[in-house]
């Protein structure tokens, strides 16, 4: 090989605060720009924080159309930045075979490696999904997935390889301090905070997590729900806040660049979802030491051996009793829960990912 730069282009076609967006962004930021030349693909909306760490971080950022309002300016557009770019490797996330058109637009700008990218177990148009699902699987020349369930999901029986959704862990180590100021911030003391940080919409099940906590809060009276996120169905889960009987326990915070001061903040973590690939949120609980109720449906390699798993199918008493018979955990304990699994943290650090990242895309470019 010689000394030219590894010219890739990540897509995805959106590029809101969402879990795959912080995946991109967490590898572009880290991968050595000696050796790459970084470039991200994405259709609006796309995120302010996120424009503004490619630009701090030498990741050019090509805003396309937006797919959902116009598929076809947006796929035009990603056509010709493609065929512009003299890209090596495209990297593609999503979590259907819908990627099957970006991936054969991909090749049709004569881009020789194509990466596949599953983060999720299943997708919102299953019609579309099985009806593309067999000339996808010729679309792509290397599969990835971020965790077992994701891969299984979507290239079946094919060969993929798992790289774990990688991020700093010790931006997410329990802080005292944190705690303190988010729960003097919020006018919180000594109440007990159920805590959840997700996307407002259907895959993250906040209604029935607002329907949990109303029986949660018939038993404690001293219990708050911390929400914080942002999303499509924001508007509606403000109304039923407004609506909830025990609204005046529930503090809707919005948006924020800090999740870690939060679970900090955070007494015990509550996670309905309806389906989930490899969620890092549940990943960032469970390193700031919080005790965690999770939906069945969520992929169990995120479970560091200590989360109560209750179906989404049975009743919001039920997890409420779930949730109220966890052991609030002291600082010191949260610190000595994070320190007894330092072994299971570590694989998702963003360094081992890294690695992983960068030996996939040299290995790929060496058989090219």
């Amino acid at each position: 090989m010689n000394n030219k730069k590894i010219k890739v282009a990540m897509v995805t076609n959106h590029f809101g605060i969402t879990g795959i967006g912080t995946v991109m962004m967490n590898y572009c930021k880290t991968l050595d720009k000696k050796k790459y030349d970084l470039t991200i693909l994405a259709g609006q909306p796309i995120s302010e924080k996120y424009e503004k760490e490619c630009q701090e971080n030498g990741v050019h950022l090509v805003a396309l159309p937006s797919r959902h309002e116009n598929p076809k300016r947006h796929y035009i557009a990603l056509w010709k930045a493609l065929r512009a770019g003299h890209y090596d490797i495209v990297h593609d996330h999503g979590s259907s075979s819908m990627m099957a058109i970006e991936l054969t637009i991909a090749k049709l700008a004569g881009v020789k490696i194509r990466i596949a990218h599953s983060h999720n177990s299943t997708c919102p148009n299953m019609k579309v999904h099985k009806a593309l699902n067999p000339y996808f699987k010729t679309t792509y020349t290397k599969a990835l997935a971020c965790g077992k369930l994701a891969g299984d999901w979507l290239f079946g029986k094919e060969q993929f390889e798992i790289l774990p959704n990688g991020f700093n862990t010790s931006n997410f180590y329990f802080s005292k301090g944190n705690r303190e100021d988010i729960r003097n911030n919020l006018g919180i003391d000594k109440q007990l905070v159920i805590g959840h940080i997700g996307r407002f919409n259907m895959q993250k099940n906040q209604e029935y997590l607002l329907k949990i906590f109303e029986k949660i809060a018939e038993k404690r009276k001293d219990s708050i729900l911390l929400l914080v996120g942002t999303g499509p169905d924001a508007e509606k889960v403000k109304m039923l806040v407004e609506q909830h009987k025990y609204k005046n326990q529930i503090i809707l915070y919005g948006e924020t660049d800090n999740p870690a001061f939060f679970y900090s903040a955070m007494d015990v973590f509550v996670f309905p979802s309806r389906f989930e690939g490899l969620p890092v949120v549940l990943l960032e609980a469970q390193i700031s030491g919080l005790p965690c109720v999770v939906s069945n449906k969520v992929t169990q390699e995120v479970d560091f051996g200590d989360i109560n798993w209750q179906s989404i199918d049975d009743s919001p008493d039920k997890w409420s009793d779930a949730v109220l018979t966890m052991q609030v955990r002291s600082d010191q304990e949260r610190d000595e829960y994070r320190k007894n699994n330092l072994h299971l943290i570590e694989k998702f650090d963003i360094s081992q990912s890294i690695k992983q990242l960068d030996e996939i895309y040299t290995k790929l470019i060496c058989f090219k």
